[in-house]
């Protein structure tokens, strides 16, 4: 039977290619009929006599110059070319990489290095990326078959979307903005938001996620410091690995040439923006210049970068501005010898921001001469791909003349085929699958968004007026300032919706998903909850109206709540914050102090509760001199609180959730007190009497409004039996070695105790400090470890955080190192060895910051090996 069957099998297939050759010799287009019938969805080209030979490898069987051979005789190769063997999951993402690159013509390799064109039908040589905005698997899943079916060598489109705080996509369920996720010094609940994130992303059909912010913001003037979680670099890279991990998946941390381990519900992350954005006062738009010095560049804003490649991160957004003169995009000394070699990139992919490929030639005027030059300085810096990509797009001439070269061109392609290989999307055809439809803005992801507002609310101010009494449920509650309610009949453009969501979220239905503070009462089971606007709202929030109606509602309420704050927006309508969104002044825009303070005076005058809830994306001041906080009971930061955040707010005010959020960035007083002893960044020792500062000129003290790591709660925690371990550091093996795997540690254990009479979270907050008498000053307090703990009311728990050594190491510019690849380089993180002092609390005190002696810490001294030695090299 196998004998028979055999030959009848054979013999259809001679009989076959003997046609299928033939349809090659007499095809008036030059195009083999029979394969495009009946092979049309596994090989398939348009066509077209204009191909040139030139355009395709020597080993490609459909070459114009040798398809009128007798075509069986090509059997073997025409068969391995329909098996597509980039396409088999049994090999590495590498071997898939370089297979499917070594049967790409030019112009489908230069395909791959944009976004566009997106709409139906693709183009025929292919798409490197589209955006993914709202939910649509017919759609979605249509381009991409064509993509995969109606192209020659089917390649993919990546599907990506913002995931800064949400999945980017209408619909998805939005979060608290990262600076408000700094507040909550709780990387647990940073790395299952951005889990969230991702698994909503992929039931949208998308693999890449912009994200996380990996920016160091100690310029508060900054528009889009909403964006960012802190001003500390450990902060920051504590939350950026978080992210990463949530996004990516613990099992898809191995790196560019590792497979995401669940790409169903995972997505690659891309790291924005590299590097020193949010270092000052103005957007990349504006681009500054020279900037900080190398040193204060390694040890402030580019420790989380580092963090972030080692931990596993995929791909990294160039930023706007420049470095040291030379746009980012641009500067092969920070994409390509510090990103890639140094900190661990490797192989990892780097794109660009919106056009600034071809803005070394439009926006930095006198940098680049064409776009074409533009394009050729960008990809060699180290940029693979751009977005939207009409410099990139356009350069298979520059290819052509050698102006680019094809090693650099290889890497940029390899680099971006590498990340769709290890998101999957090679793997299935549809990128929707309609049966994860159910895991958009669930109910278990509205609850985690809930769970964010409330423990990123921070507690400035109180008096004893929170956490409010209940009231009956008819008492007249007024919700009063632009952002606290909304207009019944204009819901869907109401600014305390927008402010709350905050900028970088999707479209949505404002109608119906965004929680203001006057919904989350009326949830409360509250039935005269009155809003009244009050005020304008400051840059880009709503127009100036009557006060008369707000100090009516004061006057004859039970309870008044004031929500002012400042406008939030993408880009870039530069409102109070976002895009574009930078300041000249911090205090609250518009008429809102003048509304804060007759509605205060009404309050104290009738005696009833006041709480001022700020709704915001930055530090904001309060006028001359702040003096209208003097009447202020109680204040809330609750920043950019999304679409749950009315209902976690009220959760705070009443008492459901007792306080647990900290600054994660200093309140200056006024712009004068930014980049000064104020900020943690800024604190070097001090020659002054007792460690303290000078005061300004003018009187004020030099001490912050709301210093770094305060919030209050409703209990009432203290420390006690420090101790730090060094026992498991082998000071004498680490004299001058790397510490590739950096698991040193210090064990550091402390006693937190609640003496108070509520339940309540708080964060053990670990700083150090070093004088290293080496000839260059260290930081005066340095964060090196932190943990969030549930400590009930009346008890004391034991906690155990590790110190890693390498969070106590410093950038030192004279030590030569090699990169990753050998490559004798100057510059590395250092371990100071000598006497270091660490203080454990759950507030940080810095001298002459605290000066009524609240922040009560346990210090306690700890050795690292011999005085004036360098242990521990890192990078």
């Amino acid at each position: 039977f196998f004998a028979f069957f055999f030959f009848f099998f054979s013999l259809s297939l001679y009989v076959f290619f003997i046609i299928f050759s033939f349809s090659f010799l007499f095809s008036p287009r030059d195009c083999p009929v029979m394969c495009v019938l009946v092979f049309r969805k596994q090989f398939q080209h348009s066509c077209e006599p204009s191909w040139p030979v030139s355009q395709y490898p020597t080993h490609n069987i459909v070459l114009k110059g040798v398809y009128k051979m007798p075509t069986l005789l090509l059997f073997p190769a025409f068969l391995a070319a329909l098996q597509r063997p980039w396409l088999d999951p049994s090999k590495s993402v590498d071997e898939r990489t370089q297979l499917l690159l070594n049967e790409m013509t030019l112009d489908e390799k230069v395909a791959q290095l944009g976004y566009n064109p997106c709409s139906y039908p693709p183009p025929k040589n292919g798409v490197g990326g589209c955006q993914v905005s709202k939910y649509d698997p017919e759609g979605t899943n249509k381009f991409q078959q064509y993509l995969v079916n109606q192209t020659r060598l089917g390649i993919p489109s990546s599907f990506f979307a913002e995931t800064t705080h949400s999945g980017g996509v209408q619909g998805t369920t939005v979060f608290p903005m990262p600076i408000s996720q700094g507040a909550t010094w709780n990387t647990t609940l940073v790395g299952l938001i951005g889990s969230a994130n991702a698994l909503e992303l992929r039931s949208c059909g998308g693999d890449q996620g912009l994200s996380p912010i990996l920016q160091v913001c100690t310029d508060p003037r900054f528009g889009r410091m909403e964006e960012n979680f802190s001003e500390d670099p450990h902060l920051v890279s504590e939350y950026g690995v978080a992210a990463v991990k949530g996004l990516q998946g613990l099992d898809g941390m191995g790196g560019a040439s590792t497979y995401l381990g669940n790409p169903k519900e995972k997505i690659a992350s891309q790291g924005k923006h590299f590097a020193l954005y949010g270092m000052g006062p103005k957007d990349g738009y504006t681009p500054m210049g020279g900037g900080p010095t190398i040193r204060t560049t390694f040890d402030i804003y580019l420790r989380p970068w580092r963090e972030f490649a080692k931990a596993g991160g995929r791909g990294v957004m160039a930023a706007h501005q420049m470095i040291d003169w030379i746009p980012c995009h641009a500067n092969k000394v920070m994409l390509t010898d510090t990103l890639r070699n140094r900190f661990g990139l490797r192989d990892g992919y780097i794109g660009s921001d919106n056009t600034n490929v071809e803005g070394l030639y439009n926006y930095f005027q006198g940098f680049a001469e064409s776009t074409e030059q533009a394009a050729e300085i960008a990809m060699t810096a180290g940029v693979d791909q751009d977005m939207p990509g009409s410099s990139f797009l356009n350069c298979a001439s520059s290819v052509r003349s050698g102006l680019i070269s094809n090693e650099t061109l290889n890497r940029a392609v390899s680099n971006i085929l590498r990340k769709k290989f290890a998101s999957g999307i090679f793997d299935y055809s549809q990128p929707v699958d309609p049966s994860m439809k159910g895991n958009i803005n669930s109910p278990q992801h509205k609850q985690l968004a809930r769970e964010a507002a409330s423990q990123a609310s921070v507690l400035l101010m109180n008096d004893g007026t929170l956490p409010l009494k209940k009231l009956s449920a008819d008492a007249k509650i007024a919700v009063i300032g632009p952002y606290g309610g909304c207009a019944k009949t204009n819901d869907t453009e109401c600014a305390a919706r927008v402010a709350m969501d905050g900028g970088y979220s999707p479209p949505p239905d404002l109608s119906s998903k965004v929680i203001t503070i006057q919904d989350g009462l009326e949830n409360r089971g509250y039935t005269n909850v009155v809003w009244e606007q009050g005020s304008d709202g400051g840059r880009g929030g709503p127009p100036p109206v009557s006060m008369a109606p707000a100090l009516a509602a004061a006057e004859s309420s039970s309870l008044v709540i004031l929500a002012v704050g400042t406008m939030g927006c993408t880009c870039c309508d530069r409102c109070g914050n976002g895009e574009v969104g930078d300041r000249a002044s911090l205090d609250l825009e518009g008429g809102q102090l003048d509304l804060m303070e007759a509605v205060l005076n009404i309050t104290a005058r009738r005696g009833i509760p006041a709480v001022v809830v700020l709704v915001h994306g930055r530090p904001v001041t309060f006028g001359f001199n702040n003096s209208i906080l003097s009447k202020v009971p109680a204040m809330v930061a609750s920043w950019r609180s999304a679409e749950e955040g009315g209902n976690g707010i009220g959760d705070v005010l009443f008492g459901d959730v007792n306080p647990s959020g900290k600054l994660a960035q200093a309140w200056p007083r006024g712009v004068g007190y930014i980049h000064t002893p104020v900020n943690p960044w800024y604190q070097t020792h001090s020659s002054m009497t007792s460690g303290n500062f000078f005061p300004n000129g003018d009187g004020t003290p030099m001490t912050a409004l709301f210093p770094f790591g305060f919030g209050l709660s409703y209990t009432k925690f203290e420390f006690s039996n420090l101790q730090v371990d060094n026992s498991s550091v082998p000071i004498t093996g680490i004299n001058g070695t790397a510490l590739s795997d950096e698991k040193y540690a210090l064990q550091v254990s402390v006693t937190v105790t609640n003496t108070g009479s509520v339940d309540g979270s708080t964060v053990v907050i670990a700083t150090y400090s070093k004088k290293t008498f080496i000839g260059v000053l260290r930081y005066l307090k340095e964060l090196g470890a932190f943990t969030k703990v549930f400590v009930p009311a009346g008890k004391s728990i034991v906690v155990k955080i590790p110190l890693f050594l390498h969070n106590l190491a410093r950038y030192d510019t004279t030590i030569p190192w090699k990169d990753l690849y050998g490559n004798p380089t100057t510059g590395s993180y250092v371990v100071d060895g000598g006497g270091y002092t660490l203080e454990v609390s759950d507030c940080v005190n810095m001298n002459g910051v605290w000066s009524d002696n609240t922040c009560k810490v346990q210090s306690a001294p700890f050795n690292i090996g011999v005085n004036k030695r360098i242990y521990g090299i890192y990078l």
